[in-house]
C-alpha cells in the first residue's frame, strides 16, 4: 500500500512538472503610473525589464531573449487623459500608426508600407512591418511597429528583429493580443 501511495506521488509530481515545463509562460503584471495595471504573459524564455524615467511617464517595457539570437520588444503603456473619459479613436489610431510608417519609409526597402488591423482581446489596432535599407552591424533589420488597445489603455509597441525570426514577431503579436488592462481606482483617492 505505502509503496503504491509513493508510485502515486511520483507520478503526480513528474505529471505536474511536466505541465509546469510545458508551459514555461510567466504572467508580468506593471504598475502604472496611475496605479492601474498592464498584465503581459511573456512567452517562454523571454526577460523582461522597464525603464521608468523622472516623472513616471511613460514607463517602458522592454523584452529579450534569456539566450540566443538577440531581438527587442518595447511596450509603451499610454492611459487616456483623465479628462477626456475615452480610449483613443480608432480612425485616430490608425492615422498615427500611418504617419509612424511614413516617417521611417525613406530608410525602408518597401516603397509601400501596408497598415495592418490587429485584433485584441479589448480593443483593436494596427501595426506596420517595415525592413531597414541598410542596417549597420549592431542594429536590427526589421521592425513591426504599432499601438493596440488595451481596455482603456493604448500600447505603443516596437518589434525588432533579424532575418528569421518570424517566431518572436508572432509571440511578440499575440502577447499583446491578450494584454489585460486592470483598473484599480487608486488614482481617484
Amino acid at each position: 500500500m505505502i509503496r503504491s501511495v509513493k508510485s502515486i506521488a511520483l507520478l503526480l509530481l513528474v505529471v505536474a512538472g511536466g505541465s509546469a515545463a510545458a508551459d514555461d509562460r510567466r504572467l508580468r503584471r506593471y504598475e502604472l503610473p496611475n496605479l492601474d495595471t498592464l498584465e503581459l504573459t511573456l512567452p517562454p524564455g523571454w526577460q523582461d525589464e522597464t525603464d521608468v524615467p523622472p516623472g513616471g511617464i511613460p514607463l517602458t517595457v522592454r523584452l529579450y531573449p534569456a539566450e540566443g539570437a538577440a531581438f527587442e520588444v518595447f511596450v509603451t503603456p499610454e492611459s487616456p487623459e483623465p479628462t477626456a473619459g475615452e480610449v483613443q479613436d480608432t480612425g485616430a489610431l490608425r492615422e498615427a500608426v500611418r504617419d509612424s510608417a511614413e516617417r521611417i519609409r525613406p530608410q525602408a526597402i518597401e516603397e509601400s508600407i501596408e497598415i495592418r488591423r490587429l485584433q485584441g482581446g479589448s480593443g483593436i489596432g494596427f501595426y506596420f512591418s517595415a525592413t531597414d535599407r541598410a542596417p549597420q552591424p549592431e542594429e536590427f533589420r526589421h521592425m513591426h511597429q504599432g499601438a493596440l488597445q488595451a481596455g482603456e489603455l493604448t500600447l505603443w509597441f516596437t518589434i525588432l528583429t533579424h532575418d528569421g525570426q518570424d517566431a518572436v514577431v508572432a509571440d511578440a503579436l499575440a502577447m499583446l493580443q491578450a494584454a489585460v488592462h486592470r483598473r484599480t481606482g487608486l488614482d481617484q483617492r
